[in-house]
């Protein structure tokens, strides 16, 4: 019997993305409670890693944000500052 088992997608950061991780980590950090944001930062990268899903880095990492998975406050704001995704927000339906 032959056991095939299907390939995951290869994952490639393009040279703009590799620049991009690069200088917004230095930036994260540079930051007050840059840490929080940087290592959210980090997460993102591993898990586009891991998914299976043929999508780019960038919008894996804004819709990552937009999902609420930083888990927390401060690393929020700074993913969605880094991001361009800091717009005024929707207000809320009355």
């Amino acid at each position: 019997m032959n056991y095939v088992t299907a390939a995951l997608p290869r994952k490639n950061l393009t040279e703009v993305e590799r620049k991009f991780l690069k200088v917004g980590n230095r930036m994260l950090l540079e930051q007050t409670n840059g840490r929080i944001g940087s290592a959210a930062l980090m997460d993102i990268v591993a898990d586009w890693h891991g998914s299976r899903a043929s999508v780019g880095f960038e919008q894996f990492a804004k819709n990552w944000i937009a999902e609420g998975n930083a888990k927390n406050k401060i690393a929020d704001k700074l993913l969605r500052e880094l991001f361009g995704m800091d717009g005024p927000k929707p207000r809320k339906a009355a």
